[in-house]
């Protein structure tokens, strides 16, 4: 599970536990940096937009593509 912080390893990082603040907080900051003149409100609707239209379980990357998508259009 993305939230047990004693299963660490691969298949915990490929997810993002979107009930873990730190973990979204850590999924936003990537996204303001990765995506120039993005606040902070908007990358966090973005990744929320995304994790709507993407299982979590389909992956960390395949949502965070989703929300650089939706946050460059």
């Amino acid at each position: 599970m993305a939230d047990d912080k004693k299963n660490i390893g691969k298949p915990d990082r490929n997810l993002i536990s979107f009930k873990e603040k730190y973990e979204f907080d850590y999924a936003v900051k990537q996204l303001q940096n990765q995506v120039s003149d993005t606040t902070r409100q908007e990358a966090k609707d973005a990744l929320t937009a995304a994790a709507k239209k993407i299982s979590p379980s389909e992956g960390r990357e395949k949502i965070m593509r989703a929300a650089r998508k939706q946050l460059r259009d």
